[in-house]
């Protein structure tokens, strides 16, 4: 359980970190949460972040982008129902549930194609702010966490 905590802790360290790079078509259009990042990513208040082709090579990914909105309770309750509309079929590695709502959430979603995993991580912090990350490329469930918790920044 920690194990996850630091994922999530440590992603939205690296939303905070990376530069922002634009792209003219995203790889998870065929997912609902496509229209969070479209609706919220250049509104004030939230900060989005793709990472560079160099970046994601590094790390066996072809697309990686995070959202983190800042107390904005309707954005949050969009991002939710975006999420049980993405989440079917997908695999539920961790899913944190309090008075009703999610407030964590870790899912690997099915692919497209074979040999690309997708995945999503979500998390609503204390404070009200939330982060929602798209990660896919060929790197595993277990690739991932290695990532997270070598220290090394993303």
């Amino acid at each position: 359980m920690i194990r996850i905590q630091k994922i999530f802790i440590l992603l939205l360290a690296l939303c905070a970190l990376q530069p922002l790079t634009l792209s003219a078509a995203a790889p998870q259009n065929d997912l609902k949460i496509q229209e969070v990042f479209d609706r919220y990513g250049k509104e004030r208040g939230s900060t989005m972040v793709e990472l560079s082709a160099d970046m994601l090579a590094t790390y066996n990914m072809t697309h990686y982008m995070s959202i983190t909105i800042k107390n904005r309770p309707e954005a949050i309750s969009f991002t939710r129902q975006c999420l049980e509309a993405d989440q079917q079929g997908a695999r539920k590695i961790k899913e944190v549930t309090d008075d009703g709502g999610l407030i964590s959430a870790y899912y690997q979603l099915p692919s497209p194609q074979k040999g690309l995993n997708r995945f999503v991580l979500f998390k609503v912090n204390k404070k009200g702010s939330m982060t929602l990350v798209y990660i896919e490329g060929e790197l595993d469930s277990d690739d991932l966490i290695t990532i997270l918790f070598s220290g090394k920044d993303l």
